[in-house]
């Protein structure tokens, strides 16, 4: 078994069909498929279903059962090359949405760099979907989504949660518990916080349509410019409001119809690097204590699903 049969077999599982992935790895189609042929006669086993006409690579059993193992043969024949920088940073990539790179975690990031100096930090915004993915082709290490969808390889860990409120300009006539009926949508800067956010809003505003909106973003840096003329109002979590209030006018009351809260949850691939380890577990304790010593959030109990 070669590191180049492995590469072979890998890009044949992620771009579904030997042309591309002849096409990616810089080979001919006829190379590749040598490379899988050795694979499998090296293994005993069939690798990808093979049916006339089928242009698509379809794994059979054996193969979906090799491909975590190939991953992790992988990894650890990179880790091998790259003794010779093991002296230097680990670099750790963290893939996150908008709000948390940019607002609730930059505290926690800024103490990573200074208390951790043989860690470095390549710190990127995606929605929670591409985070998913770029874990489980591991182009990140780590990932804080508010959103869960099932892979096989990802490990899935609720971290923190933290409250929905009405945000909008300190000069603005609302008050604490006020109705989501006094509230007029076309004041509204609107952003999608989620499938639960979207069924409690469509809940509440049942004649809503995107059209009644003064304006939809979709990160929540950009909702603060759009808050600076009383009246006009959002809804967001505590960690965005306290991050604004540094800058503008803008406080925040509890709805008499609460929102759904929003649950950060920790993205890690089941078979890490196995150079980063250290790194990782380092930063999930990090984590940990961030979210026990932070007023604005607080640590996610079971019973908070209920």
């Amino acid at each position: 078994m070669t590191i180049e049969e492995i590469k072979a077999f890998m890009a044949v599982v992620e771009y579904k069909t030997l042309t591309q992935a002849a096409e990616k790895l810089y080979i001919s189609q006829s190379t590749i498929s040598q490379r899988i042929k050795r694979l499998e006669n090296e293994l005993g086993v069939k690798l990808f279903m093979r049916q006339p006409g089928q242009r698509t690579a379809e794994l059979t059993s054996h193969g979906s059962n090799l491909v975590p193992i190939a991953q992790q043969w992988a990894s650890l024949w990179g880790d091998m090359y790259s003794l010779h920088t093991s002296s230097v940073k680990t670099l750790i990539s963290i893939g996150s949405v908008d709000l948390i790179n940019n607002f609730t975690f930059v505290p926690l990031y800024k103490k990573i760099l200074q208390n951790f100096p043989n860690i470095e930090l390549s710190i990127q915004t995606f929605h929670s979907p591409e985070i998913h993915s770029l874990l489980e082709n591991r182009i990140v290490d780590i990932g804080f989504v508010f959103s869960q969808i099932k892979y096989p390889d990802i490990i899935s860990r609720p971290v923190y949660r933290e409250k929905m409120y009405l945000i909008t300009h300190a000069e603005s006539n609302y008050h604490s518990g006020i109705s989501t009926s006094q509230l007029d949508p076309s004041k509204e800067a609107y952003l999608r916080w989620g499938a639960d956010y979207d069924l409690w809003h469509s809940s509440n505003w049942s004649n809503w349509s995107s059209s009644q909106h003064m304006v939809t973003v979709n990160t929540g840096s950009t909702l603060t410019h759009y808050l600076d003329k009383p009246g006009n109002w959002a809804i967001g979590p505590i960690s965005l409001i306290r991050s604004m209030q540094k800058t503008d006018k803008i406080t925040c009351y509890e709805l008499k119809e609460s929102p759904p809260p929003r649950i950060c949850h920790q993205l890690t691939h089941r078979y890490p690097k196995p150079s980063k380890l250290n790194a990782l577990k380092l930063i999930e304790q990090q984590v940990e204590v961030f979210v026990s010593s932070n007023e604005n959030i607080c640590r996610f109990e079971p019973w908070m699903l209920e």
